[in-house]
């Protein structure tokens, strides 16, 4: 499974399967009990950089690829996560499951195929595995009651919860 650290005192995001480690060179900070983060992407070919909410109480971890010259294809990318707040650290358990939104509006479920390897080698335990289906469940919700617009709804909501 993999894992994602969110490091709120030296400003990165690591990630344990690959060793790789990030700079969270442009915004980090806590909305209520979600997290917001906009990061820069070095040398990658397709995305130069995003926007990320993390939503512990909804199991999700939402993010919006910025393209280098044209919008990424990809409106919105849901992981369907267990994310333990630490306060320091956040840990984020990426749980197999996604949903995408893409720029003509259309959303598709992917890897379902690895969440039932997972769960067939015993690699989920049943917390997780419930987790992943909460977001699953949260993200539809997500879906329809923003119209597609994601990242609008989940800002507007997160200007007024932080309010």
């Amino acid at each position: 499974m993999k894992q994602t650290i969110i490091h709120f005192g030296n400003r990165t995001e690591r990630h344990l399967v690959s060793g790789s480690t990030f700079p969270i060179d442009r915004r980090l900070e806590r909305r209520g009990p979600n997290i917001y983060l906009e990061r820069n992407f070095i040398r990658h070919p397709e995305i130069a950089g995003c926007r990320s909410i993390l939503l512990p109480r909804q199991h999700l971890w939402v993010m919006f690829f910025e393209g280098h010259v044209q919008p990424h294809p990809l409106r919105c990318y849901m992981h369907m996560a267990r994310i333990l707040d630490r306060g320091a650290t956040v840990t984020v358990e990426d749980l197999y499951l996604d949903v995408v939104i893409t720029r003509d509006g259309q959303w598709h479920l992917l890897d379902v195929d690895e969440f039932r390897a997972a769960v067939a080698v015993a690699e989920l335990n049943p917390e997780q595995m419930e987790a992943a289906l909460l977001g699953l469940e949260n993200a539809c919700q997500l879906v329809q009651r923003s119209g597609g617009d994601v990242e609008g709804y989940l800002l507007r909501t997160l200007a007024v919860e932080g309010a």
